[in-house]
């Protein structure tokens, strides 16, 4: 009786073909759309709000943030209150070897004149990476935009085109 009764049910009473599509999309609908933001128009349009300064120093000094990088590797850094970053960073490795190996990062943070959150970073080398400098990368400032509790790294504060990569903070 059980079997017969999953049989009706799953064969006989199942959503037909042509309105599968639009229950399909109606469920994606409901899932939070900044999982989807890849640039700054659409993070925008979903309600996310510029960071000032005042709560960046609030919401993400001291805490240990998460996300993917630029290039397809994550890194875990805390913005220190003394104005210096450290962390872990993964890259994906370079020529025939394949996978992704962690590396130190330390640098330094600062805040310009129109809000934007300024970072100076070495990965690899130096405190606890080995010997020689490992990569330094230029200075780099980005604005911080906040959606629900996820944040978003920004080029641009105003050029919707801009790509935006998610942090988050560890829990």
């Amino acid at each position: 009786m059980r079997f017969l009764m999953a049989r009706l049910f799953f064969c006989e009473k199942s959503v037909p073909n042509h309105t599968r599509l639009p229950l399909g999309f109606a469920i994606l609908l409901w899932i939070p759309m900044a999982v989807a933001q890849s640039n700054l128009g659409e993070l925008l349009d979903a309600g996310a709000k510029k960071l000032s300064p005042e709560e960046f120093k609030d919401e993400v000094v001291q805490q240990v943030t998460m996300g993917p990088t630029a290039t397809g590797g994550s890194l875990q850094v805390m913005y220190a209150s003394n104005g210096m970053i450290s962390g872990t960073g993964s890259y994906g490795t370079v020529g025939a070897a394949t996978g992704f190996a962690l590396a130190p990062i330390n640098g330094e943070w600062t805040i310009d004149e129109v809000g934007r959150l300024c970072t100076s970073m070495r990965i690899g080398g130096g405190a606890g990476g080995g010997a020689g400098p490992g990569a330094i990368l230029p200075v780099r400032c980005q604005f911080w935009f906040k959606y629900a509790d996820q944040y978003f790294l920004s080029d641009s504060d105003s050029d919707r085109r801009t790509k935006v990569l998610r942090r988050t903070i560890k829990q």
